[in-house]
């Protein structure tokens, strides 16, 4: 069976849920066409393909830089597309973020590029 779905190159704006690693939780990516954001702050530069991905929107290159990232060169394009969230998904899944940070450091949304261990999990009932 043959996929005759078109190839897309070029990102699409959105918000997508994606896992970072096989096993892993689903975090956050939202990809938008404008001015990058570096440590929260917009830029005054070009508009471009920039992408936020679990609340990080840029890494640190080879020279020890803070750059954006960019939904294509970073292979993050691939992973989510097709993966898209309405906004009440992509708001649970930040909000989810953002509590595991604060309050679980061991839960999975925590730690997302790590596969979930069942065996650290509490128990659900």
């Amino acid at each position: 069976m043959t996929d005759d779905r078109p190839f897309i190159s070029t990102p699409i704006a959105g918000m997508y849920g994606v896992r970072l690693v096989g096993g892993g939780i689903r975090v956050p990516v939202r990809i938008w066409y404008g001015a990058p954001i570096i440590d929260g702050e917009e830029q005054d530069r070009s508009p471009r393909w920039c992408v936020e991905v679990d609340g990080v929107t840029t890494k640190t290159d080879d020279d020890g830089v803070r750059v954006p990232l960019d939904p294509i060169y970073d292979d993050i394009w691939p992973l989510c597309a097709g993966r898209k969230v309405d906004q009440a998904e992509f708001d649970f899944l930040t909000r989810r973020r953002a509590w595991a940070h604060k309050f679980a450091p061991d839960h999975p949304a925590a730690n997302p590029r790590e596969r979930i261990d069942v065996r650290k999990l509490p128990p659900m009932f």
